[in-house]
């Protein structure tokens, strides 16, 4: 044995095994860097690994069996002893492994202090990010490896099912499903995931259908350094794909949350798998909000329904669509909401019938009550959904908005920024989460926030759509009309992005756009500029004021009457739809919005008809309103053209004046509604003037980047055919 061992080493066996280990070290380590750099498939490191691994015996067996000579490389049995060189050889390959020890101790630093530090670059380890909880984790859309690929909406149904079931597990921060599932089709690296959602795990899988048999494979793995904690395949009859379900959540929560015992996941209600499947193809449609989408959903869920008309799940669906289809507010058709509230409170008492626990039914019970003004049975129910579910997105956007009409705003964007932590690119608290921001005033906030969502998905539209309110906001609304325009063509039935698209018009007085494509308010106020008052009048006597939302609405219904100089009208308008002015402040308190809403053209509305009693308790009613946002951080243009009215209509021309220069400088630009009559006592003001050619000025500025020639407001006593505000 002893000799065996000195003629190992008289060979250098031994050098070349450590150089060899020293040298494949280095080979791995800076193959690392550069594949991930350029975003390689990781089957390319791992052949990198076995070339190396197979490499090492044969280094070996070569410097056993040969050896380098002056004349070359020889067979060890064809060289003199007496003339070997082996010793000098061995002097060179300590040389050589020296240089290599010093080379990986020098990777090494670079590699600690500067490859692997920024976590910006998606290379930090999201467990050790400030803030990531070691128990959160993202289920990522599940991969269709099927022969024919035609079980995309199945495999993603699984992962939605999983995601809902460990959202039951206590103190798991589960990835929301829009923000988990946008990374389909990505080859992002896990740890730049783990970053961008801040969870400290991630499960990825698959699904392969053959027959009547399917294969789901699932990995649980470690975002920070991508290590697998656990990876098992489940192959089973595609009728027990329930029971799949259940044990694949039930080894993921073992993996994961050990020390928790004794969690019993929700109970999925079973039923047809082709009902199942065309349910799950809907609810997919139904989370787009794309009209045509939502049109699909529908008929897959009758088709469901007529399959298995006892499936609680796709009842609650098709509330849903049916409500999506209508047009109130919010919504994406043109269904009147008289015709499709019925319909759908019919199927969401239905779901709740067959299944008191389920949560969608719950969550869509508590859109349906809101848009009945039901707002405390709408929180109750909202809340319920949350607790058997709190990873339903939807049903916590909702109560958002449900507590924003109750005027509970800093509740609301708690809830909307507890939604957006975990689930950022789900686009309805998304946009809302913005408004909340831009409300306070603080674009720097909703700035982040969209850059945060862009690194996900890119600019796609509801990036867009938030970008065009911050500009709308900030008075870029050029800038607002292109980012709301690219939106408005993608999804041209969204009554919030129509609302925002208007104001976008309004601020360049594009009053010939806004007449195409603004809602009925808009529409209105484009007529009347355009000096066509019969259309005018026409939208809002065929107006469903129900279906929009009246404290902004009836503003601009009364901005519409009092430049008329029809008052009275406008009183007229509010008392066939209002029993009573209290009914009003009621039902309709300009708490649920912005500002002081209505209530400037209204007390204007009431000094005109010689009522200055109630004309002063409206303006009282302003002051609180303002005193109010003030107190609860609201802070925009919006409030500083409320306080511009507010003291016009106590007499107050200065601080009129002074408080339009603010609402300019913060981002006004809307001259149709500086133009109110609520300001006939100021137009000989040189204040109010100035400040009126002012915004004038910024708004033709405005119009110039858009190619549009400088606005000329129509006089009343024109005609709208020959005088157009501009021409091209």
């Amino acid at each position: 044995m002893g000799q065996i061992f000195d003629e190992l080493k008289r060979r250098n066996v031994f050098r070349v095994a450590v150089a060899y280990i020293i040298a494949g070290w280095l080979v791995m380590q800076v193959a690392d860097v550069v594949l991930d750099g350029i975003e390689a498939p990781t089957w390319v490191m791992k052949v990198f690994l076995l070339v190396i691994a197979l490499g090492f015996p044969l280094a070996l067996i070569i410097s056993w069996a040969y050896e380098l000579t002056p004349e070359g490389i020889k067979k060890e049995r064809d060289v003199d002893r007496t003339r070997s060189i082996t010793p000098e050889t061995g002097r060179k390959l300590n040389l050589i492994t020296i240089g290599l020890i010093v080379v990986m101790l020098a990777f090494t630093v670079v590699d600690r202090l500067w490859l692997d530090h920024p976590p910006q670059e998606g290379a930090a380890a999201s467990a050790d990010l400030p803030g990531v909880s070691p128990n959160s984790i993202a289920v990522l859309a599940f991969d269709d490896l099927s022969p024919d690929g035609d079980q995309a909406y199945f495999a993603e149904g699984l992962s939605e099912e999983l995601l809902n079931v460990l959202a039951q597990i206590p103190n798991l921060q589960v990835a929301g499903r829009t923000s988990s599932f946008a990374f389909r089709g990505q080859q992002k690296d896990l740890r730049e995931i783990g970053e961008l959602l801040n969870v400290a795990h991630i499960l990825e899988g698959s699904v392969r259908k053959a027959g009547d048999r399917i294969r789901v494979t699932a990995q649980l793995i470690k975002a920070s350094d991508g290590f697998h904690l656990f990876s098992e395949s489940y192959d089973r009859d595609l009728d027990d794909v329930f029971a799949v379900q259940d044990e694949i959540a039930a080894s993921i929560s073992n993996a994961l949350l050990s020390e928790i015992a004794g969690v019993k996941p929700e109970e999925v209600a079973t039923t047809d798998s082709e009902a199942y499947e065309l349910y799950l193809m809907a609810r997919t449609r139904n989370h787009s909000r794309d009209i045509f989408n939502l049109r699909e959903a529908d008929t897959m869920l009758d088709r469901a329904l007529e399959i298995d008309p006892i499936y609680a799940p796709a009842l609650a669906q098709k509330a849903l669509v049916t409500h999506l289809m209508s047009d109130s507010l919010g919504a994406y058709g043109d269904i009147p909401i008289a015709q499709a509230m019925p319909v759908a409170r019919r199927y969401v008492e239905q779901a709740l019938a067959l299944d008191p626990g389920l949560a969608e039914a719950h969550a869509v019970n508590g859109l349906l009550l809101d848009d009945l003004d039901r707002l405390d049975e709408a929180i109750e129910a909202l809340n319920r959904a949350l607790e058997i579910n709190p990873n339903l997105s939807d049903a916590g956007n909702w109560l958002s908005t449900t507590l924003t009409a109750l005027g509970r705003r800093q509740e609301s964007q708690a809830v909307l920024e507890g939604i957006v932590e975990r689930d950022p690119t789900y686009g309805p608290a998304f946009n809302n989460l913005i408004g909340s921001y831009l409300r306070q005033g603080q674009s720097d906030r909703a700035d982040a926030l969209i850059e945060r969502v862009a690194r996900i998905v890119g600019d796609n539209n509801d990036v867009h759509m938030a970008q065009g309110m911050i500009d709308v906001m900030m008075g870029a609304s050029a800038d607002a009309v292109g980012s709301l325009r690219q939106s408005y063509e993608f999804n041209p039935n969204s009554s919030v992005l129509q609302m925002w698209y208007g104001f976008a018009l309004l601020g360049v007085a594009d009053y010939e756009t806004l007449a195409e494509v603004g809602l009925g308010e808009h529409r209105a106020t484009a007529y009347a500029a355009l000096g066509d008052y019969e259309k005018a009048l026409d939208v809002l006597e065929n107006f469903d004021l129900e279906g929009s939302f009246p404290q902004r609405v009836l503003r601009d219904i009364g901005v519409f009457y009092g430049k008329q100089g029809e008052s009275e009208a406008f009183l007229q308008y509010i008392f066939e739809h209002y029993d009573s002015l209290d009914e009003l402040l009621t039902r309709q308190s300009v708490s649920q919005g912005w500002g002081s809403g209505y209530l400037g053209e209204l007390a204007y509305a009431y000094r005109q008809r010689g009522d200055e009693d109630t004309a002063s308790m409206l303006i009282e009613e302003m002051r609180r309103a303002l005193d109010d946002d003030r107190a609860d951080g609201t802070i925009n243009w919006v409030t500083h053209s409320n306080e511009a009215e507010y003291a016009a209509l106590s007499g107050d021309s200065a601080g009129a004046v002074e408080s339009w220069q603010t609402a300019i400088n913060s981002g006004f630009r809307m001259i149709s509604v500086f133009d109110s009559a609520v300001f006939s006592s100021m137009r000989d003001d040189k204040g109010y003037q100035a400040t009126r050619q002012r915004l004038l000025g910024l708004i033709d500025a405005e119009r110039a980047s858009l190619g549009l020639l400088p606005y000329r407001p129509i006089a009343a006593s024109e005609e709208a055919d020959e005088h157009p505000s501009f021409v091209n």
